[in-house]
């Protein structure tokens, strides 16, 4: 597992087996900066991890890569979902399409962006 399109592989495989904490765990860098819409970025794979942990704890999430295209030269990943978004409390489910733009820096993820509605509930 030596190329970046091998990791993204990897990554994909626990991202859509609900296994995405494990996920930051192995391929965020320590000092990751994760970044929804325009809010400031979270600094830190422990912040984005509890981050993740809090809002796995309220939603169920179901998740389905689309589209995605790597850039093998600059080390970006641009990833399209479509994401179930079930609300433990009360079943509520919302579906959303999300764009993530990945920045990968030493077989690791250094950045990663997301982009969706504003209205959504997370």
């Amino acid at each position: 597992m030596n190329t970046l399109k091998d990791k993204v592989e990897a990554f994909n495989q626990l991202i859509t087996n609900d296994e995405t904490v494990k996920a930051m765990e192995l391929y965020y860098t320590d000092d990751v900066e994760l970044q929804e819409n325009e809010s400031a970025p979270r600094i830190g794979k422990q912040a984005c991890i509890i981050r993740e942990k809090a809002v796995l704890a309220k939603f169920g999430l179901v998740l389905e890569i689309t589209k995605q295209a790597i850039d093998d030269i600059n080390q970006v990943v641009f990833s399209e979902y479509s994401m179930a978004i079930t609300n433990k409390e009360d079943g509520k489910v919302t579906n959303r399409q999300e764009i993530s733009v990945q920045q990968w820096e030493n077989g690791l993820i250094k950045k990663e962006k997301f982009y969706y509605n504003q209205g959504s509930l997370l």
